[in-house]
């Protein structure tokens, strides 16, 4: 069964139930990653891009808002 769920910078999710994700950080410093589910939004502080790299590892995207 893959509806284990995953702990990553204290954000517990089903990656199953995960849409898709961006990475977005701030002048001032401020990091955050944004995760897409079926049916809500949620923002997670992620100042070493932690959280965002496991997702991509997870999800293999076709591409990412982040560039190259």
């Amino acid at each position: 069964m893959h509806s284990e769920f995953i702990l990553c910078q204290d954000f517990v999710f089903r990656p199953t139930h995960v849409d898709g994700c961006s990475h977005q950080r701030y002048a001032d410093g401020l990091a955050i990653t944004t995760v897409n589910f079926k049916s809500y939004t949620q923002t997670i502080p992620d100042p070493q891009r932690r959280l965002f790299d496991f997702l991509i590892r997870k999800l293999k995207p076709k591409s990412t808002d982040e560039g190259h």
